[in-house]
């Protein structure tokens, strides 16, 4: 059954029944695109990239990729349904792609298959690979760092829509699928993007890749991530590096973060664990390192004040606050969860960001959480500037 044409960015595709078209989607896939955009330049010799969009569905993403980005050379549209190739198919020539047989323009092939099958049997290499399946990516991890593998130097796009499960609601899901603990505290959602790199690091590892986020975001019901992935054993090592756990006392709310899976159980601020209230909690293991690449948002920012897309200034502010995550320390604070916490009223949320300033902490707003901050300041002090 065919549903009508909707327009995206810079493309108009057609979507039916079997090939599923979320339009509350169309933010990650802008934001998705400016990624690739930001991509321009970070492969050796000018190599341009080879794209293998996976669980195609109507092939929207992987069209936009092409026509919106100029270091796209090619896209491989994968699907296991007959119906959703045929009409990628249609929706890719519609707007102007051509099929491997062309000499100029972007390229592009649809392929019949299982996306882990497609991926591990090598009769393609790539040097990009976007999962965005419904749920986790898990399953795909492996197969998709495979392939990327043999180009030594690539890059892996990876959506989870699993947000309960990666937020904490369903440990038991977390510690089965991304073999970590989750926390479910008010800084959830950063926590669960740092699982999800954790994650990808951990299998990339034995593989003797390394690998680095680039931007990873929380929105709505999904977590984002673009990741750079090198072939070296040295870069792979250095990944683990950045692996660790994070602490959480839900008496004072002191977050730390720490390398080594050890646990006191008794908090060293606040005493909570041997004065009979609750000890000291964890989660991991996940990613402690940077978010974010500073020059791959900069460029993000620049693409994004050149392009007419409809949610540019909500693109523009998220990117601005990831901007200012750089170099700032894992978590944040959510005012109004430490507020409610010691039964108090919060202050202004300026005041608190000033107080902060003006005894010497860093202070940044998240795209996480419009009611949060990040800091260097300690719990206890975070405490006294939020509760009025």
């Amino acid at each position: 059954m065919d549903f009508g044409e909707v327009k995206e960015g810079s493309v108009r595709v057609r979507t039916a029944e079997g090939a599923f078209y979320n339009p509350h989607m169309e933010f990650s896939r802008d934001i998705s695109s400016l990624a690739v955009a930001a991509l321009d330049g970070m492969l050796p010799d000018g190599e341009r990239l080879r794209i293998c969009d996976g669980m195609s569905a109507t092939g929207v993403r992987g069209i936009r990729y092409a026509l919106e980005n100029k270091n796209v050379e090619a896209v491989t549209f994968v699907d296991m349904d007959k119906a959703a190739c045929e009409l990628v198919e249609a929706n890719a020539k519609s707007n102007g792609l051509q099929d491997f047989a062309a000499f100029s323009g972007p390229q592009f092939r649809v392929v019949e298959d299982d996306i882990n099958h497609h991926l591990y049997r090598g009769g393609e290499k790539f040097n990009f690979v976007e999962l965005d399946p419904f749920g986790s990516p898990v399953p795909f991890i492996r197969s998709a760092l495979l392939n990327l593998r043999a180009s030594k130097h690539g890059f892996l796009s990876a959506t989870a829509t699993d947000t309960a499960v990666l937020c904490g609601a369903h440990q038991k899901a977390c510690l089965i699928n991304y073999q970590a603990k989750p926390l479910h505290t008010f800084f959830c959602h950063e926590a669960a993007v740092r699982i999800l790199a954790g994650h990808i690091v951990r299998v990339a590892a034995p593989l003797h890749i390394g690998i680095r986020p680039l931007m990873l975001l929380s929105k709505r019901h999904y977590v984002k991530g673009i990741f750079e992935a090198k072939k070296s054993a040295s870069a792979a090592l250095d990944s683990m590096n950045n692996l660790g756990y994070v602490s959480f006392c839900p008496k004072c709310l002191t977050v730390k973060t720490m390398n080594k899976p050890f646990l006191s159980p008794v908090c060293a601020e606040c005493g909570a664990g041997a004065d009979g209230s609750t000890a000291p909690i964890w989660g991991g293991p996940m990613w402690l390192g940077e978010l974010h690449d500073s020059g791959v948002i900069d460029r993000m920012r620049k693409a994004n004040s050149e392009r007419q897309y409809k949610n540019r200034v909500e693109i523009a502010n998220m990117l601005m606050l990831m901007k200012g995550e750089i170099g700032m320390p894992a978590f944040y604070y959510d005012v109004h969860s430490v507020a409610d916490h010691f039964k108090r009223m919060p202050k202004p949320f300026d005041r608190i960001v000033s107080e902060l300033q003006d005894k010497g902490f860093a202070v940044a707003r998240t795209h996480f959480n419009e009611l949060a901050l990040k800091t260097d300041a300690p719990a206890s002090t975070v405490r006294d500037a939020v509760n009025a």
